[in-house]
């Protein structure tokens, strides 16, 4: 058994021990195995046919016992099944083989078909095929096909073809940049740059002739989408101009609201043109249809525009000249006025200022130095004047705190009795009276100090009794010194004394006795003092009378006598004294002396002849129709305002209340006149004055 297991192993069975029949068996089986084994690795026209014999022959020979059959079968099975596996694949090849000749001639007739084609051939189909050959070859060999016939046809088609695609790749790289230019300027804002360009680019492709595929739908892309971006912007440009000629309209709808503005509003106006003007500038074209309308409506709405406002300009200049004028005339009396000390007044007069000042119109460039000075003028007259009611109102607060401390004496008096402390209460009234007044704290203190006197002496019953007898007493009297008058100064300083002995009484039952009786004697001093000034003017008659005779005779070169100046009672009228002083200079020769006098005396009759035509427009006389006043300036009219006729206006004053008395007492004061000047005004002062009594 062992010598059959190697037998096994190494295929070949040793015969050891067998008879040579046996042997010679074995050997011939085996041989065919053997050959059988070697038949794949050679090369046989007819493998089936080949296999056949040899499976014919192994089972022709004898079998052998069934011990070396076994073996051997196995061995031939396996040899005949790799020859059949070798015979499938050797057809196989032998059929590849033919396939690839088929192909050759496949290929040749491609070849021949290719150069046929002429300028129809591309170099991709020529490397295609020219990969096909390369295969046969290598599949078949070179021998086994006509090779150099093909390449013989082959090389000058390939050459030409590879000339052919290195011009296409220049033309390509040629129509890429063309293709890249456009895409670059059509991803640009120069949109005339693309335009002037792109005529420019076709006219190069086109040059170039046929162009590769691929290099040329790179290009057509770039192209439309060049053309798509122009088209856009034409189109955009046109609506633009729609669009602009749309804004045009509406400023010029503007443009003619504008000319419609009153004159107030033309400065207003003058900015809104030139806005308007500027936002014109920006807009783009308009449509040439509309060029010429929108155009000529603009200018001619812009011309009207600016020909109003520079008329309003050239006259607001001459106004603000004028008003330049006037309030410089304002701050040369606002001047006069900042020292003044009359505070009311002059703070009415400043008002005034103030109200004329925002009636005159802006004065341009030398607005803000008028109203510099003249608002440096009320500082100062405001300044002072708060400066000086400010002190005053310490004053007010000294005299105020000091009351009451009297007022807190005073009510420490109800709880004391007796003449001491009656006397106390008339000091401390003494003293509150005298304090002056507290200013608007006066009504509160003196209703406190009153209530505490009135507390005190509410328990003085008998002192009350003989302050209310005296109050009689001097009421009495005072009724007494009314009915016959004859000093009137020398009345008036009793009757003072009586209302301040009144005062310190303060006896309320008798208050308003006392009341109707000062009233009554004022109304007979009032009516002393009128006669004693009418004969003061039946005086001041007899000594101007000589004076004026003597003036007339002196003016008409006479020789006047001196002693004819020596008039009684002249000392007791100051004026009529000084020109008898200037008489007696003019009569002695004195010629400056006699200029003055004739001044004097011009002024003297002015004089009279306002008193008397006050007094006869008092009375209801007729009067000859003067000429005109000129208007007042402004300084007349601030001189007007601080004499206290706050309501003067540009052409005339406002009348003052006038009092007889006062045009009396004027009219003995006002001078001398020549005699026909003198008898004149006497007649007419007569006339008039004669109506009041």
């Amino acid at each position: 058994m062992s010598e059959q297991v190697d037998n096994l192993q190494s295929n070949r069975p040793v015969v050891v021990g067998i008879p040579d029949a046996l042997r010679d068996l074995l050997h011939q089986r085996e041989a065919v195995c053997a050959e059988l084994e070697q038949l794949p690795s050679k090369v046989v026209e007819d493998y089936p046919a080949e296999i056949g014999r040899l499976t014919a022959a192994f089972h022709a020979l004898p079998l052998p016992p069934p011990e070396y059959a076994e073996i051997l079968d196995k061995r031939f099975a396996e040899a005949v099944q790799a020859a059949e596996t070798a015979a499938a694949e050797n057809e196989a090849k032998l059929k590849a083989r033919a396939a690839k000749l088929e192909a050759a001639a496949a290929v040749t007739g491609e070849l021949d078909a290719l150069i046929a084609a002429g300028d129809l051939a591309t170099l991709g189909e020529a490397e295609a095929l020219e990969r096909k050959w390369n295969d046969i070859v290598n599949a078949v060999g070179a021998d086994a096909v006509d090779a150099a016939g093909f390449e013989a046809k082959f090389r000058p088609l390939k050459e030409k073809l590879d000339a052919e695609a290195a011009a296409d790749r220049e033309k390509a790289e040629k129509a890429l940049k063309l293709a890249e230019e456009f895409t670059a300027l059509t991803a640009g804002e120069d949109m005339n740059l693309l335009h002037d360009r792109k005529t420019e680019i076709e006219i190069e492709y086109a040059a170039l002739g046929r162009v590769p595929k691929q290099a040329a739908d790179r290009y057509v892309d770039a192209l439309h989408k060049a053309a798509a971006r122009l088209a856009m912007h034409y189109e955009t440009l046109d609506l633009a101009r729609w669009e602009s000629y749309t804004h045009k309209l509406d400023l010029c709808a503007e443009l003619d609201k504008l000319n419609a503005v009153p004159d107030s509003e033309l400065p207003k106006a003058a900015r809104a043109l030139h806005e308007l003007r500027e936002k014109w500038k920006n807009l783009g074209g308009v449509p040439k249809v509309k060029n010429e309308e929108i155009n000529t409506r603009y200018l001619e709405a812009t011309r009207a525009l600016q020909h109003r406002v520079d008329e309003y300009f050239a006259q607001r200049r001459q106004e603000q000249k004028q008003a330049a004028l006037t309030k410089q005339g304002l701050c040369e009396q606002a001047a006069k006025l900042a020292d003044s000390t009359e505070w009311n007044v002059t703070s009415e007069a400043f008002k005034t200022l103030q109200a004329a000042w925002k009636t005159i119109p802006h004065a341009g460039a030398a607005e803000k130095t008028l109203y510099a000075n003249f608002r440096a003028s009320a500082d100062k007259f405001f300044g002072a004047r708060s400066a000086y009611f400010d002190e005053r109102n310490r004053k007010f607060d000294a005299i105020a705190e000091k009351k009451r401390a009297l007022i807190a004496e005073a009510e420490t008096l109800a709880e004391q009795s007796g003449e001491q402390a009656v006397r106390r209460a008339k000091q401390l009234r003494a003293e509150y009276q005298s304090a002056g007044a507290a200013g608007r704290a006066e009504p509160e203190l003196a209703a406190k100090f009153n209530a505490a006197m009135d507390k005190f002496f509410s328990g003085c019953r008998e002192a009350f009794a003989g302050r209310e007898n005296r109050s009689r007493e001097l009421i009495a009297e005072l009724e007494q010194l009314g009915t016959a008058i004859s000093e009137p100064g020398a009345a008036e300083k009793r009757y003072h004394e009586i209302q301040r002995e009144l005062r310190e009484l303060a006896c309320r039952r008798t208050f308003d006795q006392e009341k109707k009786a000062c009233a009554r004697f004022e109304q007979a001093l009032s009516g002393a003092r009128k006669r004693v000034l009418v004969d003061k003017l039946t005086l001041a008659k007899t000594v101007a009378r000589p004076l004026a005779a003597a003036f007339s005779a002196l003016k008409r070169g006479e020789t006047v006598d001196e002693a004819s100046l020596a008039v009684e009672h002249l000392d007791r009228f100051g004026k009529l004294n000084s020109a008898a002083q200037l008489l007696k200079s003019a009569i002695a020769g004195d010629a400056k002396a006699l200029e003055r006098l004739e001044k004097q005396a011009a002024a003297a009759e002015a004089d009279q002849n306002r008193i008397c035509s006050e007094l006869e427009k008092l009375v209801g006389v007729k009067q000859e129709p003067e000429e005109a006043a000129p208007a007042l300036d402004l300084a007349a009219e601030l001189q007007a305002a601080i004499a206290g006729n706050f309501a003067k206006s540009s052409a005339r004053a406002v009348e003052k209340v006038v009092d007889p008395k006062q045009l009396l007492s004027e009219y003995l004061n006002t001078g001398l006149v020549d005699a026909e000047t003198l008898e004149r005004s006497f007649e007419r002062f007569d006339n008039a004055y004669g109506k009041l009594r």
